[in-house]
């Protein structure tokens, strides 16, 4: 008779390659799974699964808590909509390596992923290390982005990197590699990813084709430029081809802005294309119509170019105001292809803000506090930015419902948050933050399978599952089966559903009722057992 550590008993096993649902019991031994079927004779803790389904922990490939899973460890908002590994380092944007002395600059890059945690790395090993101390309660797969690699090297400003540079470079991507990084990430959209030439980008791509690993672009314009950027990032992957298959990932495919949408369709053919070609591309997708971001991150090039104190010189000058402004009538008028923020200031909500005195803007749009304080959307984002310096988070309402749903339909999109982790209580309580990082993987399920019948349950959760894993070639989680690690969840498929909203977001999620991490027991009937039982996959 066999003996096991936990059985969890009379669910019905999906096993995340997309074949349907079965009933059976799973017996873990330690942190791996070690049989499953009919185990009702066998010996060991039994929790009653009757009534939910079991999969395996779901891996959110495109995830931003580099640095809030280390202030909540616990991981809530991720751990509890069912996440049991997070995909890091994304965007072009990791907080590894960083030169001595770049480490205050090099946070500044980014301030949508801040938060308060000093800084006590500098090497990729040393940055993990730090990660593992902390113990978070999912798993970590870390991505080295090529925004780091860049600042360490060339700085934050414009300029083609010479040969040397490059190979610079790509010595610190291949110790990124030694030490552990499960690939590598580009930035096309943002600051310091966008000022890179092909040449650089391209001698990157071919090591990590070369090594095997992942790669995954932020395009350079998911607008108007959505199919050239695609083909953009498709061109590198036949570019590497001589030194391996490069395995392509574009991150949160969409068509952003409203003249643009109903190209999504188009960008799935283009993915298709290159697949029949022999080229592994995928996507992911988060099941919203907002994405999120840092305000300044959607200003154009020229104005972040040279690093953060730059940026804010030329806030504060009114002839960049003034230009600004002119990008913007021309944008209404038609004749310009992007705003200067993105979007019209009605599309865009202010979701965090650094001063106390502005705390009054979070959950209003741009053109709402334009109309309290004066001025137009423009100042009123120019004036936010100078008084956080530079700290200043936000919404985009710039999706349809008719892309989103082509995007989650397609067989090679993974699902993605697009998020980090986030808690209703403490420092990560502040802010209205975008309600994916609580609620993406109970609304695929809730809203998207079970209410609107998009895709079928077992195909929703190989879409979480060994898809994502596939993708990053990790070959010991994403599947129940024998010898794979023990991520499991069980949830109740007829009340799973997201919580979290715009105007408040840090709201649980339901019908997610069991969380196992490496074989240990983290969520249970909304009980959270705490941190540790994560790893650095």
């Amino acid at each position: 008779m066999s003996q096991f550590d936990l059985i969890l008993h009379a669910g019905t096993v999906h096993d995340g390659t997309g074949v349907p649902g079965f009933p059976g019991d799973i017996g873990l031994r330690r942190d791996e799974i070690a049989a499953v079927g009919d185990l009702s004779q066998a010996i060991g803790p039994v929790i009653d699964c009757a009534g939910l389904h079991l999969a395996p922990g779901f891996i959110d490939v495109h995830n931003h808590s580099d640095l809030t899973a280390l202030v909540n460890p616990e991981a809530e908002s991720m751990i509890r909509q069912g996440v049991t590994t997070m995909v890091t380092g994304q965007c072009g944007f990791s907080p590894f390596p960083v030169k001595p002395g770049q480490e205050k600059e090099l946070d500044d890059l980014c301030p949508f992923i801040a938060a308060d945690v000093p800084w006590t790395w500098h090497s990729t090993a040393e940055y993990l290390e730090r990660l593992a101390q902390a113990g978070p309660a999912a798993n970590i797969a870390p991505m080295v982005g090529h925004s780091a690699l860049r600042a360490h090297v060339f700085g934050f400003g414009e300029g083609h990197a010479s040969p040397e540079e490059i190979a610079q470079m790509g010595r610190l991507l291949e110790q990124a590699f030694d030490e552990g990084v499960v690939g590598l990430s580009f930035g096309f959209g943002y600051a310091v990813g966008k000022f890179a030439a092909a040449d650089e980008v391209g001698a990157l791509c071919r090591i990590a084709a070369r090594r095997g690993k992942h790669v995954s672009f932020h395009i350079r314009n998911e607008g108007a430029q959505l199919l050239e950027s695609l083909d953009e990032a498709i061109d590198f992957a036949r570019d590497a081809a001589s030194e391996g298959a490069l395995r392509l990932q574009i991150d949160h495919l969409k068509a952003s802005g409203q003249r643009w949408w109903g190209k999504v369709d188009a960008a799935l053919e283009r993915i298709d294309a290159a697949r029949r070609e022999g080229f592994d591309v995928a996507y992911d997708v988060y099941p919203y119509t907002a994405g999120s971001a840092h305000l300044w991150g959607a200003l154009p090039g020229w104005m972040s170019a040279g690093g953060h104190a730059v940026l804010m010189a030329r806030l504060r000058d009114p002839q960049y105001r003034q230009r600004l402004h002119e990008e913007q009538e021309a944008f209404e008028r038609g004749e310009a292809l992007c705003a200067p923020f993105g979007h019209s200031p009605e599309h865009v909500l202010i979701i965090d803000v650094a001063p106390e005195e502005d705390r009054w803007m979070v959950g209003k749009r741009l053109d709402e506090i334009a109309a309290t304080r004066g001025g137009d959307g423009i100042d009123a984002a120019i004036d936010l930015l100078i008084s956080g310096d530079g700290f200043a988070n936000a919404c985009f309402f710039s999706m349809c419902e008719e892309d989103v749903r082509a995007a989650l339909r397609h067989p090679v999109g993974c699902i993605g948050t697009d998020g980090m982790v986030f808690a209703p209580y403490g420092s990560l309580s502040r802010g209205a933050p975008h309600p994916r990082s609580y609620g993406t993987f109970p609304r695929l399920l809730g809203k998207y399978v079970r209410d609107e019948r998009l895709v079928s349950l077992a195909e929703a959760v190989r879409k979480c599952t060994s898809l994502p894993a596939s993708r990053l070639g990790l070959t010991d989680r994403g599947r129940i089966a024998v010898g794979m690690k023990a991520d499991i969840i069980a949830f109740d498929a007829e009340n799973v559903a997201d919580a979290a909203t715009y105007e408040a977001p840090h709201q649980y999620p339901q019908g997610i009722e069991l969380v196992i991490v490496n074989g240990c027991v983290v969520i249970q009937h909304g009980r959270h057992f705490g941190p540790g039982a994560g790893q650095i996959v």
